[in-house]
């Protein structure tokens, strides 16, 4: 199960930086002029992405500090979800191409907790 979380988190972390560095498909970063548009795509080229890719590799190569990476990684995608659907519901902006990432980041985060946690307990 490691190895499954490993590429998904992964493949968060890459898309996270990729995503980010168009601004969810409002145009390149470095172009934009208002605070609000950057805040969140930079918090995922610096922070999010680097982090996920640190925790994939972790979980694919079973290292004992994985496992909370990930509880900490996971954290910070449903801090993530929230703060994108909450903007989703303010700008009034239903795009599948931001609800699908923050959707699957948010089931991403719960999947790996209960996962931790049903292990931890059992």
């Amino acid at each position: 199960m490691n190895r499954v979380f490993g590429i998904l988190f992964i493949l968060t972390g890459f898309f996270a930086m990729a995503g980010g560095l168009y601004t969810w498909g409002d145009g390149i970063i470095f172009e934009q002029n208002e605070l609000m548009n950057v805040l969140i795509p930079w918090a995922d080229i610096i922070f999010t992405g680097p982090i996920s890719i640190a925790c994939g590799y972790g979980l694919w190569k079973k290292h004992y500090w994985s496992e909370w990476l990930g509880l900490v990684t996971s954290g910070i995608y449903l801090f993530g979800s929230v703060l994108v659907f909450i903007i989703l519901f303010w700008k009034k902006d239903y795009s599948l191409l931001l609800i699908i990432p923050a959707t699957s980041g948010l089931f991403i985060a719960l999947g790996f907790i209960i996962v931790v946690f049903r292990r931890k307990l059992i």
